[in-house]
Parts: C-alpha cells; structure tokens; sequence
C-alpha cells in the first residue's frame, strides 16, 4: 500500500509539472505601448526599440503597439503611464511642465547646434537623482530619448527681424516661448493637433514647431510659405514605462531593456536625420527659406543666457533645485561635445 501511495503520488507531481502555468520568465511578457499621433517621425526610435527588445528576448518581450491617439493626446501621456492605462509611451515635458519642471531643463532655447550631444546629455540628465525623482513621483521608469526632434519657425510671411516677430501670430511652446517672452513678445500655446487649423485660418501666421521632419509628415509645408531653417531649441521626448510593470519584469528583460535603451540615444538621431533628408528637400520645394539677419540673431542670442537664468530662478522660487539642474545640464552636454 505504501509504495502504491509514493508512485500515485510521484504521477501526481509529474502531471502537475506538466498542467501547471510557465513561470514568468519563460511566460510571454505583453507591453501595451501607446503613440499619442500615428506611424512617424515621433515615434521611429520607439519602434526601433520594441523591434530590438523583441528580437533580443527571443519573442518572450511583444509589444502591443497602439497608434493614433485613442488613449489620449501627447498631454495626458504622463498620467496615463502612471496609473497604467498603458505600459510605456512618449511625452514630453513642455507639454507638462507643471509635473517635470527640472527635466523640462532640456527644453531651454539655443544651448547647442549639436543635436546628438544634446539627446546624450537629456539621457544622463534624465539619470541623475533630482531629476529621475520627477519620474518616480509619476510612477515611471524612464527609458531613452525617443524623438529629438529639431524645433524651427515656418510664417505666412517673411520674418527677418525682431520687429517681424513682434507683428506675427506666433505659436510657441518650451524654450521658444521662454526666449520670446524675455523679448516681450506674445505667443500662443496651441496644442499641436489643433495646430494645422489654426495656421490655415490665420489664427496663428507664424509657428515654431518640429520642423523638418514633423513640418513635412503633418503638411505644414503646404500651409506656410516661409520657414527659419534654424533650431531654436530641440524637443525633449521621453520614453518611460509605468513603473509598477517595470518591477515586475524579470531582471534579465530589466537588462536587456536598459541595454537597448542606451543605444537608441543614438539611433533616435541617426533615424530622424534620415527622415529628415526628405524632408528637407520637400519643404526647400515648398517653402522659400528666410531666416533672421544675422544682426538680429545677435539681438535673440543676447537674451539667451537671461532666459535660461530666468528658468532657474522660477524653479528656485517653487523650492526645486533650479540652478544646480541647469549647471549640471551644462556641464554634460559640454562633456558630449554639446
């Protein structure tokens, strides 16, 4: 009797290992992603991403990948990324500055001409512990820089001078509006899928926005007829999953994650430039080409530096670290060659 009760039980215990559910790390591991416009130019580095993530899990990591906007606009990402109506996603903090002010640092017009230097300098920015709080407190783990997208002036009518800018319409967001302001000129903070309407009606005659790559894939170029083919500033673009998911992963996806999330810092820029080829080309057949005078560009780069003390001192006075960010900002985007 007793060895007919061990032999039931070893059956028992060999059919339970075959009926019972894989543990999690050999289980497929689904990660809803959510892109708050479609198929693009914001979103090239994150599908790069999830392609390589994929690929190096052996298909135990697949993305559910969400295009178009159906669970809310590029301002509601943060806060749906931390309650979870998603795993992972773009923002951007100019569109939240209220929530990542110190990270919105990056967003601080004409800190470099170097584009890659600035998104290898937002990515170790993004590390350090006074700005990776702002992710936390959102229940976020950041990732890597997705787009890093150039943002330029494209008007209805020629701007060539200050004086041109003060008669436009001019929409502005992040370290445009900062600058322009200091200047005491006025803008309008349209949100970006209002935009194009906007610039048709004339409500707005001037915008300064991602341009060329964005300009082109959301016909702006059709719309204005002059564009200031120089980077006022570059558009911080986040990549971070909710940060619950994130501790759930096993530690070898945690890895591979991180380590594929190191080299898009890289490949976002090197995708986007190639997106801008194109670009460029359509919009020099579309647009004429009309920047500032190079007198006045004196005129804009002579505020530059009181805009971005300006910045840290309205950090200062909400009690956040204000100027050790933006002296620590500087400091690694020179160490890039920024």
């Amino acid at each position: 009797m007793k060895s007919f009760r061990t032999l039931f039980a070893s059956a028992l215990v060999a059919v339970t290992a075959l009926t019972a559910p894989a543990t999690s790390m050999a289980e497929e591991i689904d990660l809803k992603y959510h892109a708050f416009t479609g198929v693009g130019p914001s979103n090239l580095a994150t599908r790069w991403f999830m392609d390589e993530v994929e690929k190096r899990t052996d298909g135990k990591v697949k993305f559910t990948r969400i295009f178009g906007g159906p669970l809310g606009k590029l301002s509601g990402q943060p806060e749906n990324i931390k309650v979870g109506a998603f795993d992972m996603g773009e923002f951007s903090p100019v569109y939240n500055p209220g929530i990542f002010p110190l990270a919105n640092v990056t967003s601080l017009p004409f800190m470099t001409d170097n584009p890659m230097a600035h998104a290898q300098a937002g990515h170790e920015l993004f590390k350090t512990p006074a700005v990776e709080a702002e992710f936390t407190a959102m229940n976020q783990k950041y990732l890597f820089p997705g787009q890093w997208g150039s943002i330029q002036l494209l008007s209805h009518d020629p701007i060539r001078t200050i004086d041109d800018l003060k008669a436009a319409k001019i929409r502005a967001h992040g370290g445009a509006a900062e600058i322009l302001k200091q200047l005491d000129i006025s803008v309008y903070g349209i949100p970006w899928g209002e935009l194009p309407a906007a610039a048709e009606r004339k409500v707005v005659t001037a915008a300064i926005i991602g341009a060329p790559a964005d300009a082109y894939a959301f016909g702006f170029g059709e719309i204005f007829s002059y564009w200031d083919n120089v980077d006022w500033f570059y558009f911080p673009m986040p990549v971070s999953i909710n940060l619950d998911t994130w501790n759930e992963l096993p530690a070898d996806v945690q890895e591979v994650m991180v380590q594929v999330g190191n080299e898009t810092v890289a490949q976002a820029r090197n995708l986007l430039e190639a997106e801008e080829i194109e670009a460029r080309e359509a919009l020099h057949r579309l647009t004429e080409v009309v920047n500032l005078e190079p007198a006045e560009q004196a005129k804009m780069d002579a505020v530059r530096d009181a805009t971005w003390q300006s910045w840290a001192d309205a950090r200062e006075a909400e009690g956040l670290p204000g100027q050790a960010v933006l002296d620590d900002f500087l400091v690694i985007l020179q160490k890039h060659g920024g």
